[in-house]
């Protein structure tokens, strides 16, 4: 009875950790329902009822909630700070697995997969799910205990076991169409060879890189009719959908000078320890607020920059350090960082004769204080009662405050420039009218006040607005074509010729070589290219490759030489890698699945009226 009530006990917790592990496995079933008949018939979904609609079928907004609410709880359990950021960030992902999970299950009825009490019973055998492994009652000494477990397992006590059977019912269709989509991914004996060889054999090589740069004569530039020309054959290219306009007046979060006297009060009481006596590395780590002062191990490091030279400091600590003597403290010294406390701890000559410093340093930011932060947010809230009073124009002026303008957004932005990641503008921006204004809103650098100006309807951008797409566009595939004809001229002169002297014979040429790699790597000076690496693959030695295009160039490559193939060493590691290589395979072409499943659905996001 012991087990068994321990199992009562825990199955709640059990079921719960089981759901948001394996979300991604599980079948919706009745977590994710469709709409009502009527709703049906007519084609319309309440959005009340449904966050996400994937085709036809609903995702009700409590799963999502639900979902959202204990990925947040763990975070704060784990000591995480939860922002905006990862707040939208786990909306995103769990939006995701919802939809995903909706697909998977969708294809699972259409494909009539259904499991069976003995491969329910066979799966709790084989694979018992992770979390029963650390019920204390099936480990020995901290280690799960397979004996324990299958005894438990085949003597049951009552209905202990049935919530763990529902779970393995639920997410077995699941492995057994994935199973079923793996079994059309091979790796053949070539293909593992190939990849050994990819992992383990150098290639030296020598090549003659014609990039599409040297190419800069005018005949390389674009015409205008060459630019309007494409402008009217490639309407798709140009396409834009609708952004709003946004201006703001911002209130910038900034210490004050009650901010910066606190600050130097803290500078000179650590002087002033100093003075008696107290131990620099000590105060440095109680003190200094330099993230660097810490360590992989968590503990302080006293403060010390180590060794560094002229140019390595910004200007106002590098003019302090310099002008120090050995032994001495400097400072304090104000930088954009905030005030250093410096102590020069030795000083050299390079191998140059130049002068060298090694010093340790603290840090004491100068950071808004939360009086200071209260004045700043009255003040940005004063503008919003004059703007109920006067209006917007106004207030601007009462205020002697600036309108700010921003790029244009669309509905997907996430970052904005000079404010970072601040999706709450865009919220706003898509969500109103032109002329309203915003409520205060708070980013990490500042307060301000949005005010939605004009709108940019969808379609096609104007001519003057991608012209100089357009001519980069053009002038590139110029400069590449300039490239392959020179590459094409090349290549019949290289056939058992010295590539060094062809290239210094052409000043749009470069020579590089010998170089070494596997082909699992870069190059130096050539990188790394697909088209490379499988002309590589089945060259000879001594073999001229034709020109390989890359994005920017065009390359003849000689293969120099090839390490030999140790037979020894392949037929130890062939099997582990043809395993690995068709395990990589079958996630590859799962995902890739699941990617084109989903982008073939028809889904309806109904986020925009939840949050």
């Amino acid at each position: 009875m012991g087990l068994m009530n321990t199992m009562r006990t825990r199955m709640n917790v059990i079921l719960w950790i089981l759901l948001i592990l394996f979300i991604g496995s599980m079948t919706v079933g009745g977590l994710v329902g469709g709409a009502d008949i009527i709703n049906q018939i007519f084609g319309r979904v309440d959005v009340s009822r449904a966050i996400a609609v994937v085709n036809g079928e609903t995702i009700p907004p409590d799963l999502f909630f639900h979902q959202l609410d204990h990925r947040l709880e763990q975070a704060r359990a784990q000591g995480s700070e939860v922002d905006n950021r990862n707040l939208d960030f786990e909306r995103e992902r769990i939006f995701n697995e919802l939809v995903e999970a909706t697909i998977i299950n969708q294809e699972i009825e259409k494909r009539r997969i259904r499991v069976t009490p003995d491969e329910i019973y066979y799966e709790l055998v084989n694979n018992p799910p992770p979390t029963l492994r650390t019920i204390p009652d099936f480990q020995t000494e901290g280690v799960f205990d397979q004996v324990k477990y299958l005894a438990a397992l085949r003597n049951p006590q009552g209905d202990e076991w049935r919530p763990i059977e529902d779970y393995v019912r639920q997410y077995l269709p699941r492995q057994k169409l994935f199973n079923e989509l793996r079994a059309s991914v091979h790796v053949s004996s070539n293909d593992a060879k190939n990849e050994y060889i990819l992992q383990n054999l150098e290639h030296t090589i020598s090549a003659l890189i014609i990039n599409a740069s040297k190419f800069t004569d005018s005949k390389f530039e674009p015409t205008n009719d060459e630019m309007e020309n494409y402008y009217f054959l490639n309407p798709n290219e140009f396409q834009q959908t609708e952004q709003r306009i946004l201006k703001y007046v911002e209130w910038p979060k900034l210490p004050s000078v009650e901010d910066s006297l606190i600050s130097n009060e803290t500078a000179e009481d650590i002087l002033n320890k100093l003075s008696q006596g107290s131990n620099f590395s000590e105060l440095a780590n109680e003190y200094s607020e330099d993230p660097g002062n810490r360590g992989t191990d968590g503990k302080g490091r006293g403060g010390d920059l180590g060794w560094f030279g002229r140019g390595q400091m910004v200007e106002a600590f590098e003019k302090a350090t310099f002008a120090g003597k050995k032994g001495g403290i400097v400072g304090p010294v104000l930088t954009d960082f905030g005030l250093h406390i410096i102590q020069i701890k030795d000083i050299r000559k390079d191998e140059n004769g130049e002068k060298e410093i090694h010093a340790s340093h603290i840090l004491i930011k100068i950071e808004m204080g939360p009086s200071t932060r209260n004045n700043i947010k009255s003040k940005a809230n004063q503008f919003l009662f004059d703007i109920e009073d006067f209006g917007f124009d106004e207030a601007l002026v009462k205020n002697n405050t600036n309108l700010k303008s921003m790029r244009p957004i669309t509905e997907s932005s996430a970052f904005i420039p000079s404010f970072g990641y601040f999706p709450e503008p865009v919220k706003f921006g898509f969500s109103n009218k032109i002329g309203t204004h915003s409520e205060l809103i708070e980013s990490d650098q500042s307060f301000a006040i949005f005010r939605l100006d004009s709108i940019i309807a969808s379609g096609t951008k104007k001519y003057d607005s991608v012209s100089n797409q357009i001519r980069n566009k053009i002038r590139i595939k110029k400069r590449m074509e300039g490239a392959k004809s020179v590459s094409d001229e090349l290549i019949n002169k290289v056939s058992g010729g010295n590539l060094k002297q062809i290239a210094e014979a052409n000043n749009n040429v470069q020579f590089v070589g010998p170089v070494s790699s596997n082909l699992n790597n870069s190059f130096e000076k050539i990188g790394k290219h697909e088209s490379i690496v499988g002309a590589l693959l089945v060259a000879e030695i001594g073999e001229v490759l034709a020109p390989i295009e890359t994005s920017q160039a065009y390359m003849i490559i000689k293969l120099e030489s090839r390490e030999k193939f140790d037979e020894v060493d392949w037929e130890v590691k062939k099997d582990l890698l043809t395993k690995t290589l068709l395990s990589q395979r079958e996630n590859e072409f799962i995902g890739d699945w699941i990617k084109t499943m989903k982008d073939e659905a028809e889904i309806v996001d109904n986020r925009k009226f939840f949050f």
